[in-house]
């Protein structure tokens, strides 16, 4: 595999059944929302259809390492496989938000009553490419996250994983408990377009980091003794 267009074909593979099944999964929401709106006598929001497709970019740095072996055992490379997992996830991420706006958009005129709850909504302003947007930005952070996770899980294998994992949470948990979070809660709500632009940020973080780590991965999950940012042979 000298170019991307291999392992480019065999991680678009992987996404694809997911990606197609998620969309039925919200077409089938939009379906259900729609009959339920001529029972919505108090005209109430009636639900969400981001919430499939917002899963499967949580899921799909833990899919789409299955072909991790395929392209090194096939002659690829490992930062191949970094640049076609992250150049397919933002095809999709494009593809999912115009989906999803368009069916958000479309609502008024299938609904009799109600409306959908939009991530957008949270956000000062009505401009249809702002909620286009938004639901890029989630679908990115969602991705970036788990992207990392995965990579350290890779990496460091299981046991060491959860062990770092167990610290970050009991750190969380004496913040929670002993901080006083009400000046980050306003800002959640009072700027949530910064808020989002800035765990966006730290996504990208995050991949960039999922990159470096990646780029020296062992073959074997969990054979990584060190992490080292510096390149190894491919």
């Amino acid at each position: 595999m000298n170019t991307l267009k291999g392992p480019f074909r065999l991680i678009m593979k992987e996404m694809n059944l997911t990606f197609y099944i998620n969309i039925g999964v919200t077409l089938a929401l939009m379906a259900l929302f729609t009959f339920l709106s001529y029972f919505n006598v108090a005209n109430e929001t009636l639900g969400i259809t981001f919430g499939p497709i917002y899963a499967i970019f949580l899921a799909y740095p833990f899919i789409l390492f299955k072909g991790y072996k395929y392209i090194l055992s096939l002659g690829g490379t490992r930062k191949q496989f970094m640049l076609v997992t992250f150049l397919s996830a933002a095809i999709y991420i494009v593809l999912s938000a115009i989906i999803l706006n368009g069916l958000y958009f479309l609502s008024p005129l299938l609904f009799n009553e109600g409306e959908l709850f939009h991530m957008a909504d949270l956000v000062n302003g009505s401009q249809p490419l702002l909620y286009f947007w938004v639901d890029v930005l989630w679908m990115f952070i969602l991705f970036g996250f788990a992207m990392m996770i995965q990579a350290i899980y890779f990496n460091l294998g299981g046991a060491r994983t959860l062990i770092g994992a167990a610290a970050l949470l009991m750190m969380v948990l004496v913040a929670v408990f002993f901080a006083d979070l009400t000046p980050l809660i306003e800002f959640i709500f009072t700027d949530h377009l910064l808020f989002v632009h800035i765990l966006a940020g730290i996504s990208l973080i995050f991949m960039s980091l999922s990159y470096l780590i990646m780029r020296n991965a062992p073959l074997e999950r969990g054979d990584r003794k060190i992490i080292r940012l510096q390149p190894a042979a491919d």
